[in-house]
Formats: C-alpha cells, sequence, structure tokens
C-alpha cells in the first residue's frame, strides 16, 4: 500500500509541500480568490505530490457547515461548490466528473 496517498492514516501529509510552512498561510483573512493571501497558498499547492489526497482527505471529513482556510489550493467556498457537486472537473487537473 502507498502511504503517500492513504488518507485514512494521514501519512501523505508528510510529503506534502506544506510540511514545512507557516500553517497560517492556509488561513488568512481575505479570502478573495484572486488576492495576495489566497494566491500564496494556491501557490504552495500547485504542484504538491500529496494535492488529490489532501483534498480527498479535507472532503471526507470537514463538517459541510464549518469550511475554513485553504485546503488543496482551493477556499472554503470553492470546497463547498465541490461538496455539491459543481466544479469537479477544475478541482484538479485531469478530475473527471462521475
Amino acid at each position: 500500500m502507498n502511504t503517500t496517498t492513504t488518507t485514512a492514516g494521514r501519512d501523505w501529509r508528510q510529503g506534502a509541500e506544506c510540511a514545512d510552512v507557516d500553517p497560517e498561510i492556509f488561513y488568512p483573512l481575505d479570502l478573495d480568490p484572486h488576492g495576495p493571501a489566497v494566491t500564496t497558498a494556491r501557490e504552495i499547492c500547485a504542484d504538491c505530490p500529496v494535492r488529490a489526497a489532501c483534498l480527498l482527505d479535507v472532503m471526507a471529513g470537514e463538517d459541510p457547515a464549518r469550511r475554513w482556510g485553504m485546503t488543496a489550493g482551493l477556499t472554503p467556498d470553492e470546497r463547498a461548490d465541490l461538496y455539491a457537486g459543481r466544479q469537479l472537473s477544475s478541482a484538479l487537473p485531469g478530475a473527471v466528473a462521475a
């Protein structure tokens, strides 16, 4: 089993681009999707080798009524749209809507 993509054990976090980054970067006060704070978080997530596992983990465990911060390069509103079945193909490059 490849622990890089295992969400149950959360071992994938060891390979995350954000592992050694100040977590405050992912909880900006200004969540403007085109603003500098969100752009900084997106840049860190953009080439992360475990971005898909990160997104799967947050989507499986996040309370839809309490979405906070940037995860897998997505804002809370973007994850809400994804949770509602919208924007799946744009959430991750190569993703296919079921």
